[in-house]
């Protein structure tokens, strides 16, 4: 049994997703009890949560009817023993038992927690970028996408806020290892993330100054400057502006990664950059 969140929901039994939910809140159900696994969630929340513009009362049978379609389908597909998924009626609402069932997003958060605790003992940069690499291929898209509730649409930029600190290691572990195409790919992670990130533009527009690759440093900043006008009504920043200027100048031409220099370039003005460390 496993549950995926990231790109699309599934629920499967022995590789075979659940394709036929029989009442729309079933599984939406599952999904918000997810978030709370192991907690009773009363009536009241469970309400206002999944049927937020409708009005109802103690006697409304809503919830009643996908509680008992959830459990058909969690019922028909569990054995007795072994990884299982249980909907448990309490007297103040329900509660999810989860017992040793993959759940992606969860996996994630773990792997993440795991790589931070690594890269805050500082001396331990290979264990956390592992972690790291590992928690980025888990994210295979954003957290239930189709679901526009509130709470899924919190907890999703909680994960994807999670993902860009990862990616932002990433990058930063192959700036410092001088691995040009290394870079490229947490930067084009970063970016089909959050496509306003203009410090990764500032890294691509890096990468290929330094491999002379003047046309794809025109590319990178148009599509920069092209995005920010078009999306947010802003121009590149200032040091955007500068660093595009010197690269296609042939500034960085040739040079090997000096991640000192990528510093100042990352970082103007002493800001938070995606370059943290010359250690």
């Amino acid at each position: 049994m496993s549950i995926r969140t990231f790109g699309t929901f599934e629920l499967a039994f022995e590789g075979c997703p659940v394709e036929r939910w029989k009442a729309g809140k079933a599984r939406n159900l599952l999904q918000f009890l997810l978030l709370r696994r192991g907690r009773t969630v009363s009536r009241d929340v469970l309400y206002e949560s999944l049927w937020p513009d409708a009005s109802w009362s103690k006697d409304s049978s809503s919830l009643k009817v996908a509680a008992h379609m959830l459990r058909r389908v969690l019922e028909t597909r569990q054995a007795e023993d072994g990884p299982a998924l249980r909907l448990l009626t309490r007297e103040s609402g329900y509660l999810l038992e989860v017992v040793d069932v993959p759940i992606d997003f969860e996996t994630f958060v773990s792997l993440v927690d795991e790589a931070h605790a690594a890269q805050l003992r500082g001396n331990d940069r290979a264990t956390a970028a592992a972690l790291y690499r590992r928690a980025a291929r888990l994210y295979r898209g954003d957290f239930l996408p189709d679901e526009a509730y509130e709470w899924a649409a919190a907890q999703r930029e909680w994960l994807r806020s999670r993902l860009l600190c990862a990616l932002t290691y990433l990058a930063e572990t192959d700036i410092l290892r001088g691995d040009h195409v290394g870079v490229i790919r947490w930067c084009q992670r970063m970016l089909e993330v959050e496509p306003f990130h203009e410090e990764a533009y500032r890294a691509l527009m890096l990468v290929h100054g330094h491999l002379g690759q003047r046309e794809q440093v025109q590319r990178w900043y148009r599509l920069c400057a092209g995005r920010l006008r078009d999306h947010l009504q802003m121009a590149p920043d200032l040091a955007t502006r500068r660093l595009y200027t010197r690269a296609v100048r042939g500034d960085f031409t040739g040079r090997a990664i000096d991640p000192r220099a990528w510093q100042r370039e990352l970082q103007p003005n002493g800001r938070t950059s995606l370059l943290q460390t010359t250690a």
